[in-house]
């Protein structure tokens, strides 16, 4: 078992190790999600995620906008506020940036065991 530097994504706390089977897992009793940073490095999805239905959109930014604060510099909100309504039909998208213009792929989410 090796201590991790860094911080739990879920408490906040210094407390990460490896666990058996390589799963990176908060040792801390009262961390609300201990298996957090296993879950969010296990998810490949690279590109940002749009939700539109008929109030607006919800977009999730890939992890790497969190470094050097690209996130801030990110204009896919500004773009989807700028269209006239969500793509038709309302659902999920992946978000690709071409060209200086942001292309809409719809995809199926599959649910995971637990995230229902």
């Amino acid at each position: 078992m090796a201590d991790i530097q860094g911080h739990c994504p879920a408490c906040g706390w210094s407390t990460l190790f490896v666990g058996d089977g390589g799963y990176l897992t908060c040792s801390r009793l009262e961390c609300p999600q201990p298996d957090a940073a296993h879950r969010i490095l296990a998810d490949r999805e690279t590109d940002h995620i749009v939700q539109f239905d008929d109030e607006g959109f919800t977009i999730r930014h890939p992890l790497r906008e969190r470094l050097d604060d690209a996130l801030m510099r990110c204009d896919l909100h500004l773009y989807c506020a700028s269209l006239p309504g969500p793509p038709q039909p309302p659902g999920r998208y992946r978000a690709v940036a071409r060209d200086g213009d942001w292309l809409f792929q719809r995809f199926d989410v599959q649910v995971a065991d637990g995230d229902a």
